[in-house]
């Protein structure tokens, strides 16, 4: 009997079912180790898969879907967890709490130090690091995380390093400043932006491939990470039309998105690439900025005063 009682809690402790916005999400370490696994499946250790299984079913992750979570492991060091950018963006847009970001780089102009939105470099100006504030509730007050990263520090001159560094070091400190706002939600979770940036994994990290040969066919199209710019997925259609609804109430939010993409050149969100995905947030972004700084000003807008 005892032996009974230990074989099913081990049984237990080995798989895991949940659901992520109504799908049905089932892992096991055998599965997890033969087709999620990047990088070095022999090398993974049953305690790093188990963590990894717990982890996305506590902070409702699935793995499945492309682009959402990594379970990465090279040679002898620990295996790391890392999140996609857009669904490690699209926690911050979907907690209650959450109101707008702002963020950019930091230039040295001349003698000038100075922070600029956006990711533009003009002729003249040095890049020296990336920026970001957040913008939250917290006990019925409003909050404002801030986070400033140095380029240095980051770049090691590969891949977009090298031709975007403006574009990744902002990157850098959205994902650092979002986990400063709600920790909570990131606990143990780091974006890939990060994680490529320390060092702590390869570049390449989604090209490396299992040794395994006997992955299903029909899972390939949803395992393997590697497209450069996917069609989005129906999770982050809706966190899109979620955000503005919230910010801008269901109909006008609607008809926010819809003018977001037009102006992409769409018809819909169902052909929206992961590129499109990133402007239409940004853009979202910029219109609720736009919308709290109108509200702001005619808040301190003094009345005037009546005619005698």
């Amino acid at each position: 009997m005892a032996n009974t009682a230990m074989s099913k809690a081990e049984s237990n402790a080995l798989s895991v079912s949940y659901e992520v916005l109504g799908t049905r999400v089932e892992l096991d370490l055998n599965f997890v180790k033969r087709y999620l696994v990047r990088g070095q499946a022999d090398r993974v250790t049953d305690q790093e898969l188990v963590f990894f299984m717990n982890t996305c079913k506590m902070q409702k992750l699935n793995p499945l879907a492309s682009g959402e979570v990594y379970c990465i492991k090279f040679g002898s060091e620990p295996a790391q967890m890392v999140i996609g950018k857009d669904a490690y963006l699209r926690r911050a847009f979907s907690n209650p709490d959450y109101l707008y970001k702002e963020d950019g780089i930091t230039v040295q102009r001349g003698d000038q130090i100075v922070q600029k939105e956006g990711c533009c470099l003009y002729p003249g100006e040095k890049l020296i690091g990336g920026w970001c504030k957040v913008h939250f509730m917290r006990n019925s007050k409003e909050r404002t995380a801030y986070k400033e990263v140095s380029l240095e520090e980051y770049n090691k001159g590969q891949a977009n390093w090298k031709t975007k560094p403006a574009t990744m070091i902002d990157k850098v400190a959205v994902s650092q400043c979002v986990r400063d706002a709600f920790p909570k939600d990131y606990e143990g979770l780091y974006s890939e932006d990060e994680m490529v940036a320390s060092g702590a994994i390869p570049v390449n990290f989604r090209e490396v491939q299992n040794d395994a040969n006997d992955a299903p066919a029909q899972s390939n199209e949803t395992i393997v990470m590697d497209d450069d710019d996917p069609i989005i997925t129906q999770e982050q259609r809706k966190a899109l039309f979620d955000a503005a609804q919230k910010q801008f109430g269901k109909e006008n939010g609607n008809t926010v998105v819809k003018s977001i993409i037009e102006e992409l050149g769409l018809e819909s969100t169902t052909k929206m690439r992961e590129s499109q995905y990133v402007m239409a947030t940004d853009m979202l972004v910029n219109l609720v900025a736009d919308k709290k700084a109108e509200y702001s000003a005619e808040s301190s807008a003094e009345p005037e005063s009546p005619e005698e």
